[in-house]
């Protein structure tokens, strides 16, 4: 799955189980191209019941093709056999992962040239960059960086794949393709759509 990164990143999509699985398949149905379980918010799983949840995702994951990220929780990772990791600046760095992750996805946010200069990157398959504009999704966003800083980030990265987050909807999204991110991560305008099918193919 590590070969077509790229390309599978193109509608990157993020939800906590809240959203649930019926609505979390819809979404891969209609095309997302990467999910990452991020189980952090008012109303989530642990335990016994996570671990449910996220089998029964893996299982839809792999019948539409669609690789399965976790974000942060290794253990959750290794135990559900999930595709790969989502890492913060704040959680386990890259370099400590066990050997499970060697044949893994591994992403890190980057958020800024500052957090690049301090990241090791020698591990990772992608970085998630951003927010790139103001966003209410994730309370521990820092400063947004717009497309300029979007823009500055793949010039500092080269080749490395980069998939913008923040804020990201139907009208700004072709802007941060524009200025170097080769994917957009979305969270509340697929989860909060009324019509799933229609708000990811909007993203095509």
């Amino acid at each position: 799955m590590r070969s077509n990164i790229k390309k599978q990143l193109r509608i990157y999509f993020i939800s906590s189980s809240e959203i649930g699985l019926g609505r979390i398949e819809e979404a891969l149905k209609s095309g997302v191209t990467m999910f990452q379980l991020r189980e952090k918010g008012d109303h989530i799983l642990s335990g016994e019941a996570l671990t449910a949840f996220a089998l029964n995702l893996k299982n839809l994951t792999e019948k539409y093709n669609v690789p399965l990220i976790i974000n942060d929780d290794t253990e959750l990772a290794e135990t559900v056999n999930a595709d790969g990791v989502h890492l913060g600046q704040d959680d386990l760095k890259p370099s400590e992962l066990s050997s499970f992750f060697d044949e893994k996805i591994v992403g890190l946010s980057v958020a800024d040239q500052n957090e690049l200069s301090v990241s090791d990157l020698s591990r990772v398959d992608y970085i998630g960059t951003g927010p790139v504009f103001e966003t209410l999704s994730k309370k521990d966003a820092g400063k947004a960086i717009g497309t300029k800083g979007l823009k500055a980030m793949r010039e500092a990265v080269g080749e490395l794949p980069i998939v913008a987050i923040g804020g990201i909807t139907h009208q700004n999204f072709k802007e941060c393709l524009k200025n170097g991110a080769d994917g957009i991560s979305v969270i509340s305008a697929i989860s909060h759509a009324d019509d799933i099918k229609t708000a990811v193919r909007s993203f095509m």
